[in-house]
């Protein structure tokens, strides 16, 4: 691969080293990962990665694409803990009170306009946790 392509792929994708203690600082308190990835072409190849980085994780996927029983499943899974961290997009800024969910991070957080990130901000830190935000 040219230098110039490896620079520009090291900018688009995150820092993995920064997202597995992100994951891995959450787990250790017991608490819970939405990683937001919004295409739903390369989700599951994103929550592959994300399994690579902390094969202890167990990940979830949800996207608006997904049958409604299926995504309803999903959903009811990882709020009883039947999971570490939820792969989604942006489906989880409506409404979600998750509050064992406390790190969050977003993948092309550029691609959000601030008062979008802000509603997406808000589903972490509903519990008595501190916070975090990728």
């Amino acid at each position: 691969m040219p230098v110039v392509a490896a620079k520009v792929l090291r900018q688009i994708v995150p820092n993995e080293e920064l997202v597995t203690r992100a994951i891995e600082r959450e787990l250790a308190r017991e608490g819970q990962v939405f990683f937001l990835h919004n295409r739903v072409e390369t989700i599951d190849e994103t929550a592959e990665r994300v399994r690579a980085m902390v094969p202890k994780a167990r990940v979830l996927v949800a996207h608006g694409q997904m049958a409604e029983g299926q995504l309803e499943q999903v959903m009811l899974e990882f709020l009883r803990g039947g999971a570490d961290v939820l792969v989604c997009t942006t489906i989880v800024e409506s409404g979600l009170d998750i509050p064992n969910a406390n790190t969050l991070i977003v993948e092309r957080a550029d691609a959000f306009g601030l008062s979008q990130l802000h509603q997406i901000r808000g589903r972490v830190g509903r519990g008595r946790e501190r916070a975090y935000a990728y």
